[in-house]
C-alpha cells in the first residue's frame, strides 16, 4: 500500500509540472511527453549527439552541465566515455558524453545507435566542443568552442563558435556567423554563407568548397583562405589581411572581389581566352603572354569534350556502437577542363596579399566598396 501511495503522489506531481524530467532511464516516455535530462560535466567537455532524422538545436550557457530536451524521443541517455576504463572516477564531472536517444515507437527494442527519430534541443557549456549529426533534419549550433556539424538533406547554421567549426551537407546550404577559429566548410547541393569570421590563432586557416552552390564570404580577417566550386558565383567581400594569402577555383561560375579601394594585393589569375578580368583598380601588369594557339587536328580526330564527372558523395555510415560523429566528407570531382587558359600577373598598391584565382568558365571582377 505504501509503494502504491508513493507511486500516485509521484503521478500526481508529473502531471503537474511544466517539463517533465527523466529520472527513471527503464521507462519510455509516452507520445507527446517532453522528456528532459541534465548531467554535471567538465566546462570543456565534447559531447556527440546523432540521429536518424530530426532537428538538433544546441546552445552553449555558463552552467557546467548538459541539459537535454525533446516532446518526441522515447527516451534519453548518458554515456560516459573515458579514454581509459581502467582509470575512470565516476566522482569526477565528465570530459567525454554521448547523448543516447531511442525512438518513441520503438521504445526498448531499439539499440542506442543514431536511429531515433526525433528532434532535440541541448544546453552545453559555452566551453564545450559539440558533434552533432543527423541525416535528415536542420542542425543549428550556438556559443560553443569548437563545432562539428553533419547533415545528409538539412541546412546548418553555426553562431558564435570560437576555437574551430567544421561542418558538410549533402543537400543543404550551411552558414556561419560571428565566429573564429579553424573553419572548414563543405556543401554538394547548397551554398556557403559566412560573415564576420576572425582568427583565434596564427595557425588558424579558412577553407570552403561546393560541388553546385554559391560561396558568400563578408569580413573574413583570417589570412588564409581556400574556396572552391564547381557551378556556383564565389564572391568576397572585406577587407584583406596584410601578408594574407587569397585562393579561388571556380569552375563554371564568376569569381567577384569587392575589396576597399585602398586595398593592396598581387594577382595571380588564370582565366579562360573567352573571359576577361573587369577591374576598378588600377593594375599594374607585370606579364601577360599571350593564349598558346590551340593545336592543330584532323577533322576525323576532333572529339567533343565530355562534361565534368559527377561527384562521389561520401557520409560518415551510421555507427553501431555509439554515435561516432565525423563531418560529412564531399569528394572532390575530377574535373576536365576544355578550355585554353592566359595567366595573368598584375599588383595593386604595394603588393601586401596575395590573390590567385582560377576562373576557368567565368569572369573575374574586381569592385571598390
Amino acid at each position: 500500500m505504501k509503494l502504491f501511495a508513493a507511486c500516485a503522489v509521484a503521478g500526481l506531481i508529473v502531471s503537474l509540472a511544466s517539463a517533465t524530467l527523466a529520472h527513471d532511464e527503464n521507462k519510455a516516455a509516452q507520445p507527446g511527453e517532453k522528456i528532459e535530462r541534465s548531467l554535471a560535466v567538465d566546462p570543456a567537455v565534447t559531447v556527440t549527439l546523432c540521429v536518424a532524422s530530426g532537428t538538433l538545436q544546441v546552445h552553449g550557457w555558463e552552467k557546467n552541465e548538459v541539459r537535454v530536451r525533446s516532446t518526441d524521443a522515447g527516451q534519453i541517455d548518458f554515456r560516459r566515455i573515458e579514454k581509459a576504463e581502467k582509470t575512470k572516477d565516476t566522482s569526477k564531472p565528465p570530459t567525454r558524453v554521448d547523448v543516447m536517444v531511442l525512438d518513441q515507437k520503438m521504445g526498448a527494442r531499439q539499440r542506442l545507435d543514431c536511429q531515433a527519430l526525433a528532434s532535440i534541443e541541448m544546453d552545453v557549456p559555452a566551453g564545450a566542443t559539440v558533434q552533432a549529426q543527423t541525416r535528415d533534419g536542420d542542425i543549428t549550433i550556438a556559443g560553443v568552442a569548437g563545432a562539428y556539424a553533419g547533415s545528409q538533406n538539412g541546412d546548418i547554421t553555426i553562431e558564435r563558435a570560437t576555437k574551430l567549426v567544421e561542418a558538410g551537407s549533402v543537400g543543404g546550404s550551411i552558414s556561419l556567423q560571428n565566429s573564429s577559429g579553424r573553419v572548414f566548410l563543405n556543401s554538394a547541393g547548397g551554398g556557403i554563407e559566412v560573415s564576420n569570421v576572425r582568427p583565434a590563432s596564427d595557425e588558424d586557416t579558412f577553407e570552403v568548397g561546393t560541388v553546385s552552390g554559391d560561396i558568400q564570404l563578408d569580413h573574413v580577417s583570417i589570412p588564409r583562405v581556400i574556396a572552391k566550386t564547381v557551378n556556383g558565383t564565389v564572391t568576397m567581400s572585406g577587407s584583406l589581411a596584410k601578408s594574407g594569402n587569397y585562393a579561388f577555383n571556380n569552375v563554371t561560375g564568376d569569381v567577384v572581389l569587392e575589396l576597399p579601394h585602398d586595398a593592396s594585393f598581387q594577382l595571380n589569375a588564370k582565366v579562360s581566352e573567352k573571359h576577361a578580368i573587369v577591374s576598378d583598380f588600377n593594375l599594374k601588369y607585370i606579364n601577360e603572354p599571350s593564349a598558346p594557339a590551340p593545336p592543330v587536328v584532323k577533322p576525323k580526330a576532333v572529339t567533343e569534350a565530355k562534361p565534368p564527372k559527377p561527384p562521389v558523395i561520401k557520409t560518415q555510415p551510421m555507427p553501431r556502437t555509439g554515435p561516432v560523429v565525423a563531418p560529412i566528407v564531399v569528394e572532390k570531382p575530377t574535373i576536365s577542363v576544355p578550355y585554353v587558359l592566359r595567366r595573368v600577373t598584375a599588383i595593386c598598391g604595394t603588393g601586401d596579399a596575395t590573390i590567385s584565382v582560377a576562373s576557368f568558365g567565368g569572369t573575374i571582377r574586381l569592385k571598390k566598396i
